[in-house]
């Protein structure tokens, strides 16, 4: 971080990390990336003036190109933190920083029968693709 003014205060929002919780899956990823804490990358792609990213889906609309792909995911839906539904690569990777675990927890995302999903073409608790 730079930081330019501060207070060393936390009155506002609080920045956590976040780990994965990948309890008893094998798909779409492996087990042994639960508990792991979730590197961050947040990189401009050069000469690209829009950003999209396709959820349900792991292939783009016409003209477009894929900068990547893998599965949605999401913090947890019964805990407390806040979140947001994110594009996870398909080769995720994780980092062991072993300090006490407060943020979120991210696991995929899973199509919910019943709650505004068509199905077909969504199938019940299967995890979602992304591009």
């Amino acid at each position: 971080p730079v930081y330019v003014r501060y207070a060393d205060k936390a009155w506002g929002g609080i920045l956590y990390g976040a780990q994965y919780n990948m309890q008893g899956r094998s798909q779409p990823y492996s087990n042994s990336f639960s508990g792991g804490d979730i590197p961050c990358a947040v990189c401009e792609a050069k000469g690209k003036e829009t950003i999209f990213m396709q959820p349900a889906r792991n292939r783009c609309p016409f003209n477009w190109v894929r900068e990547y792909h893998g599965y949605l995911m999401s913090s947890l839906y019964h805990h407390d933190h806040s979140s947001q539904f994110l594009c996870f690569d398909d080769a995720i990777e994780k980092v062991n920083i072993g300090q006490h675990f407060a943020g979120s927890q991210f696991a995929p995302v899973a199509a919910s029968q019943g709650h505004g999903l068509r199905t077909p073409p969504y199938v019940n608790a299967r995890e979602l693709t992304c591009a």
